[in-house]
């Protein structure tokens, strides 16, 4: 008498050609409509219209339910889609040499405005671009070493902020604005407006880059000249005063690394504050609780806002709920095994942070605020807001300090209320999974 094992499932099955559509229309569409560099406007109105994270979440769940194990391979092997932490783990450990972030629409975009950056560079250039770019902003640091001279800054524009009662993006944005040019910069900087105009020019080309070839641009040439020049006479206090002893070759290009830290601050930093603002004045509890937090800190005091764990679990769990990325995708650089099974070179790995961040059946209460997530010191990585692995976000505890500040300012300089959109208490309740930061309105009351 025979017995015959039944074989285990495959953590990489692979998905019809009905679900493999299901998936791009449903996990990529989205994420390219919206803009893949700089938001656009309408679109993300559009987005938030039609629910399209729901749509998404509730798509994959559907077909990850039917393949529960680390991922699902689509059309034919020649895309992978991931779900599962372990194999998620995998690719972004690898992120700098075998799955590679420099090569699709992100590389053909990023060229446009930083061709030599660190987040679309491998092998030994990403090696010296990651150790100049750790140096500069202290990343083996819980608070960097010029925090109390940013954190002034933040206080600073904050009283300068000019309220009349609402407080709506484009304020908010000005201020992220002078934020982030005076902490890269300087003081000298704070009115050169033109710098972050040209960035936000050419992303928003690069995002139409995405669909055809690459032009060359004369605002590329002006805002690298305008970085340059604050090079040549670096302001103490300023990002660029640590370059001088921050490691780095010819093959660094330290002019190119700048961009992504001001849009990484200027922009990315700027909506999620904005979103943090709004779950924290909807939810009466966790605004008692932030307050309370907050009480007798000096917040001018970088390692007192440091100390500002549950504000800062309010702040990633905003950017749990709504990924300025919603997509990461990497490249197999060569034939290679992925969760035991074997891929080949140019295999696209998809992770859709929509979905992951949102899972319903592999992340608790994925719908709520829940700060507390974030006590724990060990990494998810399904949550990829601000990446991990091997390219992990180089800026975290410098982008949380400052996010944190400028919160904090805000909820102990003004009593906030959410005009609109209408938003539940997220401690609770289910939070949408669509928040347009463009469409957020607050009343403020002078406290």
């Amino acid at each position: 008498m025979t017995t015959t094992t039944e074989a285990p499932p495959a953590a990489l099955p692979s998905a019809s050609v009905a679900d493999s559509t299901k998936v791009l229309v449903a996990g990529v569409v989205p994420a390219i409509t919206r803009g893949l560099f700089k938001p656009r406007r309408r679109a993300m109105k559009r987005l938030t219209a039609l629910d399209a994270d729901r749509r998404t979440v509730e798509t994959l769940a559907a077909i990850k339910r039917k393949h529960p194990g680390q991922g699902a391979r689509l059309l034919g092997g020649r895309m992978v889609v991931l779900w599962g932490a372990d194999a998620i783990r995998e690719v972004l450990d690898q992120s700098a040499d075998v799955y590679a972030a420099d090569a699709g629409a992100k590389q053909k975009g990023m060229c446009h405005f930083q061709p030599d950056a660190l987040t679309i560079s491998r092998g030994e250039e990403w090696r010296d671009r990651r150790a100049f770019t750790e140096s500069v902003l202290a990343t083996a640091e819980r608070v960097h070493p010029l925090g109390d001279r940013f954190l002034s800054v933040v206080a600073d524009e904050m009283s300068r902020m000019r309220i009349s009662g609402r407080v709506e993006w484009e304020r908010w944005e000005r201020l992220f604005d002078h934020v982030t040019l005076r902490v890269i910069f300087g003081e000298k900087a704070r009115g050169d407006q033109d710098l972050t105009a040209l960035l936000s020019e050419l992303m928003c080309e690069a995002n139409r880059i995405v669909a055809r070839e690459a032009e060359s641009s004369d605002a590329y040439h002006e805002l690298h000249g305008r970085m340059e020049w604050y090079l040549r006479d670096p302001e103490p206090g300023a990002l660029v005063a640590r370059f001088a002893d921050a490691p780095q070759t010819d093959r660094t290009r330290v002019v190119h690394q700048i961009p992504h830290w001001v849009f990484a601050m200027r922009d990315t930093l700027a909506a999620n504050a904005y979103r943090a603002l709004a779950v924290i004045a909807a939810d009466e509890a966790v605004e008692e609780r932030v307050r309370e937090e907050m009480d007798g800190r000096d917040l001018t005091s970088a390692a007192d806002v440091d100390g500002l764990r549950y504000l800062e679990g309010c702040l990633q769990e905003t950017m749990r709920l709504w990924p300025t990325t919603p997509l990461i995708a990497r490249e197999a650089t060569r034939d290679t095994t992925l969760a035991g099974e074997r891929i080949d070179e140019g295999t696209q790995v998809l992770m859709v942070n929509a979905f992951n961040h949102r899972d319903p059946d592999g992340v608790a209460d994925a719908d709520l605020l829940k700060p507390e997530r974030w006590e724990s010191s060990q990494r998810d990585y399904r949550f990829n807001h601000l990446s991990n692995g091997s390219q992990w976000c180089p800026g975290e505890p410098l982008v949380l300090l400052l996010g944190k500040a400028v919160l904090a300012q805000m909820l102990a300089a003004w009593d906030v209320t959410v005009l609109e959109p209408e938003l539940p208490a997220g401690s609770k309740e289910p939070l949408p999974h669509s928040l347009d930061f463009y469409s957020i309105r607050y009343a403020v009351r002078r406290r």
